[in-house]
């Protein structure tokens, strides 16, 4: 179940970053570096929040907090060097704003689809 609901994640991500890398960020992303971006950025993600949920593990919407933070700065980060890579500039505002409906496109996008595929099966 967790490959699964990674994976549509992962491509929810991917799909986000090539059609709105051009629109908002003014740089055209490959399927594979839309792809990797997607992949790292949930990877970084996971790995912060069971870091975070095992040291706050009596306060877990604190470790929610800080590891989506942490996660959406790196995320950030991580954009503008999958840009340069393509010699294309992302500016940091930009980067964060693609970050931040990436992480958004998981809550709102990739959990329904999780949630429509368990109601269909059933």
């Amino acid at each position: 179940m967790f490959l699964r609901d990674f994976s549509v994640s992962v491509i929810v991500g991917t799909l986000i970053l090539f059609f709105l890398g051009r629109l908002l960020g003014r740089v055209s992303f490959t399927w594979s570096n839309s792809l990797w971006g997607s992949l790292l950025g949930h990877i970084t993600i996971s790995l912060l929040g069971l870091v975070f949920g095992l040291l706050f593990h009596e306060h877990l919407a604190i470790a929610l907090i800080i590891s989506f933070a942490v996660g959406w700065f790196v995320q950030t980060v991580l954009y503008q060097i999958l840009a340069r890579t393509q010699d294309q500039i992302l500016l940091g505002w930009r980067a964060a704003s693609l970050s931040l409906i990436v992480i958004l496109g998981d809550l709102f996008v990739a959990s329904p689809l999780i949630e429509l595929w368990e109601h269909l099966r059933t």
